[in-house]
């Protein structure tokens, strides 16, 4: 029998979507696209920081470091588990629960910043584009928390496991954009620079899908919808409401 021509075992009781989903390679090099497109948006605040005439809170920096170490460890995860090092994938694994605890407290401390900076004089507009700020960096926290949690949870089922991964760091690229989308020098609105980048991103992973598997795996199918219907709720129709502002500004 020609050894080329056979095929790999499949295990008794293991899922038959699973078997149709065993690329290993191809979100490895999407966490590293990911990698490149965050290092590229914090650029602009690499110049602040040593900036003479700008202050940069300590706090700030510390969010923008954790932030970055996430999508490292996400790329380093990626080609382990592309490189079936299951070992090292695992402990570094345990070793990411440590530093999304660290990520998280860090986020929520901005957020509450945010929400204790409200002033009484702020304009009717100005208010509501503040509002759906808080709003905005609420919903990452909570996207985040619960695609990571899922992460988790899902981590003995690895096409399951990896796409969730992939989401809880699609959660948080909006708050990329958002460094770059207002800047001066964008031409155009930067509200729809973020969400249309984000969105893009988003829809990568499911033509990806698409094309080299075939169809779209659930965990995709189900959250992308998910988390850009609750983030338009968040930043589009909560914040103009009585409610969406008392709770954005309860200090």
């Amino acid at each position: 029998m020609n050894q080329n021509n056979t095929r790999p075992s499949i295990t008794i009781g293991q899922p038959a979507l699973d078997l149709s989903f065993s690329s290993r390679s191809i979100y490895g090099k999407f966490s590293l696209i990911l990698l490149v497109f965050i290092f590229v948006t914090l650029i602009p605040h690499y110049g602040e920081i040593s900036s003479s005439t700008t202050f940069v809170s300590a706090q700030f920096i510390a969010h923008g470091i954790l932030y970055l170490g996430w999508y490292i460890l996400f790329a380093v995860q990626s080609h382990l588990s592309s490189a079936r090092n299951v070992a090292l994938h695992k402990k570094l694994g345990y070793i990411s629960l440590l530093l999304v605890g660290a990520l998280i407290f860090s986020g929520i401390d901005m957020l509450l910043g945010v929400m204790k900076g409200y002033d009484s004089t702020w304009s009717a507009g100005y208010l509501a584009s503040r509002t759906s700020f808080v709003w905005a960096i609420l919903h990452t926290l909570l996207s985040f928390v619960a695609f990571y949690t899922l992460g988790i949870v899902f981590r003995k089922k690895l096409h399951f496991h990896k796409r969730f991964m992939v989401m809880a760091s699609l959660s948080m690229i909006s708050a990329s954009v958002t460094r770059v989308a207002f800047l001066p020098i964008v031409p155009v609105d930067g509200m729809a620079v973020t969400l249309l980048s984000t969105y893009a991103l988003l829809l990568a992973p499911v033509i990806i899908d698409r094309i080299i598997f075939g169809s779209v795996h659930p965990v995709l199918k189900w959250s992308v919808p998910i988390y850009i219907i609750t983030q338009i709720i968040c930043i589009g129709v909560i914040p103009n409401t009585e409610v969406g502002r008392a709770i954005a500004f309860p200090f």
